[in-house]
């Protein structure tokens, strides 16, 4: 499957959300989500467990770079996230942990992540899916289009996913010692 997706900070999520609805973008409930990103040699593997949901298996490539990005992925969904996680944690050991708070709003072809990351800050993720590759301009397009509805800066745009600001983080400032 593939999506074109970019990724900005965002200091006022309720600023994006205001500006989401007034789009007539249609809000889902909010969820609280855990990405366990295991240690792979190509691209990434995360197992998502929604606290409010079910859970999926995900592997995606994108390049790491600022701006709409092309991002190839899979989705497998798990009905036993905790054995899964147990299996792969012994066979490839973990990355990195993501706990986030997610809003979802869909405008057209467009879903707007509004995500309050744990450690991180606040980020706006937008996603758009191609079912047939002969879509891709109209879709980056579209994309680029809800940027600028919502006043995204291009200078927030951020290129590294959430588990590379992560274990940055992590880096940064040495692991916990609780």
């Amino acid at each position: 499957m593939l999506n074109i997706e970019l990724k900005a900070r965002c200091e006022d999520l309720a600023r994006l959300r205001e500006s989401c609805e007034s789009l007539g973008a249609e809000g889902q409930e909010p969820e609280r989500q855990i990405d366990t990103y295991f240690s792979v040699s190509h691209g990434r593997l995360k197992l998502r467990e929604s606290l409010d949901a079910s859970a999926e298996l995900i592997h995606y490539v994108r390049d790491d770079v600022a701006g709409a990005r092309e991002s190839h992925y899979e989705l497998y969904p798990v009905e036993d996230p905790e054995a899964l996680k147990a299996m792969l944690t012994a066979a490839l050991g973990v990355s990195v942990v993501v706990a986030k708070r997610r809003e979802t709003f869909v405008i057209g072809n467009v879903r707007i992540h509004l995500d309050k990351v744990q450690g991180l800050g606040s980020f706006v993720e937008l996603q758009g899916t191609i079912d047939h590759s002969g879509e891709l301009p109209l879709v980056a397009d579209e994309v680029q289009g809800v940027q600028r509805a919502l006043g995204i800066d291009p200078q927030s745009l951020v290129k590294e996913s959430y588990a590379v600001l992560a274990g940055r983080a992590e880096v940064t400032q040495g692991p916990c010692t609780n």
